[in-house]
C-alpha cells in the first residue's frame, strides 16, 4: 500500500506564508523539444517539434505540469517569472493515465526563493476560478477568470482511455496554458488541461483529488498508476429486474454482467451479482453514488484508491447478502488500449516481415480515422477479447505490421496488418513468444499461421538467415529487434 503520509506531508508543505506575494512568481513557462516514435517504422523516430506549456512550483524544488506538455521530451527548458534566462530541467516522473508530471530544474537551488503554491479542495459548481499560464506564442503570463459549470468523470484525452474526475469552466484555457494552476481564494484547485478538442469557450482542469492521488503514488519514487475493479455492469432502474434478483424494496444497485479476465474482481464478483454498496456507500440504480452535492459514478471510489489498497463491497448473490474485500491492482490488458508515451515501440524484423504487438499505437497506423478504417478483427481483439479471454489478458496479440520487400518474402499471400496465431504450430501470445519460436525453428521452412481459417505463409529458413543482414541494411533498420526489458528471451 502506498503511504498517504508522505503525500500529505508534501501537500501540506506547499502552503504559502501568511500575506504572501501574488501567485505569478510561482508560475513558470515550459518549452519542450518532443520527438515521438514512428509506429509504422518502429526502429525510427519522428521529427522533433517544439511544445510550450505552463507549470507551477510545489514543495521540494519541483514543478508540476501536465504530462502531455513533457511527453516524449528530448529536452525541457523552464523560464521563471521575470527571468529571461532559460533553465534546463528534467522530467522526474509522469503519469500519462492522469496527465500529470513533475519536473525538476537541473540547477540546484533554483527555486529556493520561489514560494510553492498550496492546494485547495474541489471548487463548487457556479463558483469562480482563475487560470494562470503562458498561452502559446507569448512570453508574458496571463490570467483569465471563469465559472465552474460541470464536474464529472471524463476520459482524459492524453491517454485516450482513462476516466477520472474533471472540472469544466468557461475560463479560457488555450494552448500553452496547459499545466498552469487554476486558483480559487489563493489556493490551487486544479491543473489546467485541454480535454475535449474542438469545444469553444470551454476549459478543463484536473482537480486536486487527482493531483493528490498522483503525489501519493509517486511518494515512494515509483509511479504505479490507477487500480481498476474490472467489472461490467448494467443499471437496475427497472423494478422487475430488481425483484428478479431478490432485492428489497428500498435497496438499490447495479447488476454485474461480467468480470474482466485478469482484473481485481476476477474470482470475487460473479455475473448476476447485485452490487449494492461500495465502501459503505449505497449505489444508485443508475450506478451513481452521492458525493457531497454531486452524484458521480461509483467508479470514482475505486479511482480514489491506490494500487495495493483493499476495497469493500456489499453484494447480493442468489438471495444472500455478502461482504467482499477486493485487493486492488492494475488491469494490465487495459494499458495496451491507451496512447503510448516515453517508451520505444517493440518490434521484430525477420525475413523482411515486421512484427509488433497489437496495441493502440499499432492500429493508429491506419491514420486519424483508425476507429473506422482499422481492420475490425484487430479492433475487436484489442479492445474486447481481453475482457473475457484470460490467456490474452495476460499475454498479447502479435501483428505482422508490414513487409520489407525482398525475394525471400516475394508473393506471400498475407503481408500486412494481420494477427499471428501460431508459428510451427506453437501458439503465440507475445512478441517474445514469436521471436523464440522463429529462432528455435529446426525445419527447412518456418510456417506462420494467422488468425482466420487457412491463412498461413511459409518462409525458407536458411534463405531468411542469409538475407537478414541485407534486408536490414537496405531498409536502414539499425537492429532487428527491440523487445523491451521484460520480454527479451
Amino acid at each position: 500500500m502506498k503511504s498517504a503520509c508522505a503525500a500529505i506531508a508534501l501537500v501540506a508543505a506547499t502552503a504559502l506564508a501568511p500575506g504572501a506575494a501574488p501567485l505569478e512568481p510561482s508560475v513558470v513557462r515550459i518549452v519542450s523539444q518532443r520527438q515521438a516514435t514512428d509506429a509504422y517504422s518502429p526502429w525510427s523516430s519522428g521529427s522533433v517539434e517544439t511544445l510550450t506549456g505552463s507549470g507551477f512550483v510545489i514543495a521540494g524544488g519541483l514543478i508540476m505540469t501536465d504530462a502531455h506538455v513533457v511527453a516524449d521530451s528530448r529536452m525541457v527548458i523552464v523560464f521563471l517569472y521575470g527571468d529571461p534566462n532559460p533553465h534546463e530541467a528534467r522530467v522526474v516522473t509522469a503519469g500519462h493515465d492522469c496527465d500529470l508530471a513533475l519536473v525538476r530544474p537541473v540547477e540546484a537551488g533554483l527555486l529556493d526563493r520561489t514560494p510553492p503554491l498550496e492546494f485547495g479542495g474541489l471548487p463548487a459548481l457556479r463558483s469562480t476560478v482563475e487560470t494562470y499560464g503562458y498561452p502559446a506564442q507569448g512570453d508574458q503570463i496571463s490570467s483569465t477568470r471563469g465559472v465552474v459549470s460541470r464536474i464529472e468523470m471524463q476520459v482524459y484525452v492524453h491517454s485516450g482511455v482513462d476516466r477520472h474526475l474533471a472540472v469544466q469552466t468557461d475560463a479560457a484555457i488555450n494552448p500553452g496554458n496547459s499545466g498552469g494552476p487554476v486558483v480559487q481564494e489563493g489556493k490551487v484547485v486544479g491543473v489546467a488541461f485541454q480535454n475535449t478538442p474542438g469545444l469553444q469557450g470551454v476549459g478543463f482542469l484536473i482537480p486536486c483529488e487527482v493531483v493528490r492521488h498522483f503525489l501519493t503514488d509517486v511518494a515512494d519514487g515509483r509511479y504505479d498508476g490507477y487500480p481498476e475493479l474490472g467489472d461490467r455492469w448494467s443499471g437496475l432502474q427497472n423494478a422487475a429486474a430488481r425483484k428478479a434478483l431478490g432485492m428489497a424494496e428500498r435497496e438499490s444497485g447495479v447488476r454485474v454482467d461480467g468480470v474482466y479476465a485478469g482484473s481485481s474482481a476476477e474470482g470475487l464478483l460473479e455475473p448476476g451479482d447485485a452490487l449494492l454498496e461500495i465502501e459503505g456507500r449505497a449505489i444508485g440504480n443508475d450506478g451513481t453514488i452521492a458525493d457531497g452535492p454531486l452524484r458521480l459514478p461509483f467508479g470514482v471510489v475505486v479511482d480514489r484508491r491506490q494500487v495495493g489498497d483493499t476495497l469493500r463491497l456489499r453484494i447480493l448473490r442468489r438471495g444472500e447478502r455478502r461482504e467482499l474485500s477486493v485487493p486492488l491492482g492494475p488491469f494490465e490488458a487495459s494499458r495496451r488500449l491507451g496512447n503510448a508515451y516515453d517508451r520505444r515501440p517493440r518490434y521484430f524484423v525477420w525475413a523482411g516481415l515486421v512484427f509488433t504487438p497489437l496495441d493502440r499505437e499499432m492500429v493508429k497506423t491506419y491514420g486519424n480515422d483508425w476507429r473506422q478504417d482499422a481492420d475490425k478483427v484487430l479492433l475487436y481483439d484489442l479492445f474486447e477479447r481481453p475482457k473475457f479471454d484470460r490467456a490474452l489478458a495476460r499475454g498479447e496479440r502479435v501483428v505482422l505490421l508490414r513487409t520489407l520487400d525482398h525475394p525471400v518474402n516475394a508473393h506471400i499471400a498475407w503481408n500486412r496488418n494481420i494477427m499471428v496465431a501460431r508459428v510451427d504450430r506453437r501458439e503465440i501470445l507475445g512478441l517474445g513468444d514469436l521471436v523464440d519460436a522463429i529462432e528455435k525453428a529446426k525445419g527447412p521452412y518456418v510456417v506462420i499461421e494467422f488468425a482466420g481459417a487457412g491463412r498461413l505463409i511459409a518462409i525458407d529458413r536458411e534463405q531468411a538467415q542469409r538475407a537478414q543482414h541485407e534486408i536490414l541494411e537496405s531498409y536502414g533498420v539499425p537492429a532487428d529487434r527491440y523487445l523491451g526489458e521484460k520480454e527479451a528471451p
